[in-house]
């Protein structure tokens, strides 16, 4: 991972001296180029040497896409290695429920240095990010996270657990405000986190997410598979359980008859 480069896409100001001069450069020789035929030579000079003030100035730092594709690259098969892990398949699937993805910058983490900055895309990012893949199964839920840090290659985990449906109670999201401040300017970022909570009231999962609509999608669904699952296993447990308890029964009606033949025979001689 380009960590020096993503380092100073969090860090380095967005526009420096040298772009404002490259930019200033690139508009003049266009300027030039536009309005003036005996300047066309000049404004073409401008604007070659303005659009490489412009890359030299910006050379070195990842950029919006950049970061996007890396965390694309590190996720991209949590999946496949899920299966591997469990050692579950396509086969095993709850057919109400397909596997859901979520993923999100980390505003939560605890490690330092903690960086933040809004792309020019708008999107805020962090330097933390986790993904993770949600497997559900017949009996258990399977999930299976990667956590990693944009700026410092020793920060890089999997995380995989599993809970079976009767441990767990429901999924929530639970919306929070990141402050920071930005030059001289206090800032607010909402943010997200996705929870799947235990019965005993703690988390069996929790992450920050891109919130959308698929997000609440997820919430619905995977509490709902929680609740219809237990319902369906406690049957089940139910339905185990009387008929151990008349296999049992029955086991000691026949001894009982067995006793009592026995007894009945003595008495007979």
């Amino acid at each position: 991972m380009e960590t020096k480069q993503n380092y100073k896409y969090f860090t380095a100001p967005p526009i420096n001296i040298l772009m404002i001069i490259g930019l200033a450069v690139l508009v003049i020789g266009i300027i030039l180029v536009s309005l003036f035929s005996s300047t066309r030579i000049t404004g073409l000079i401008g604007i070659i040497v303005g659009f490489v003030l412009v890359i030299v100035a910006s050379g070195g730092k990842s950029t919006d896409t950049d970061i996007d594709y890396q965390v694309a690259e590190r996720i991209k098969d949590l999946q496949e290695r899920s299966e591997k892990k469990f050692e579950v398949y396509e086969k095993h699937f709850l057919k109400m429920l397909k596997p859901i993805d979520l993923r999100g910058y980390d505003f939560e983490a605890k490690e330092e240095p903690f960086y933040y900055t809004r792309g020019r895309d708008g999107k805020h990012r962090t330097n933390y990010f986790m993904g993770c893949n949600l497997i559900f199964t017949s009996e258990k839920i399977y999930m299976f996270g990667r956590r990693f840090s944009l700026t410092d290659d020793l920060i890089d985990s999997d995380i995989p657990v599993s809970y079976f449906y009767n441990e767990l109670e429901k999924a929530e999201l639970e919306e929070k405000v990141y402050k920071t401040t930005v030059g001289k300017r206090d800032v607010e970022v909402p943010f997200y986190v996705f929870k799947i909570m235990k019965k005993d009231g703690t988390e069996a999962l929790r992450m920050c997410v891109d919130y959308g609509a698929d997000t609440d999608k997820a919430l619905e669904d995977i509490t709902r598979a929680i609740n219809v699952r237990q319902v369906e296993l406690d049957k089940r447990a139910k339905e185990t359980a009387e008929r151990r308890a008349a296999f049992r029964a029955k086991i000691e009606a026949e001894k009982a008859a067995d006793a009592a033949a026995a007894e009945a025979g003595e008495l007979a001689e």
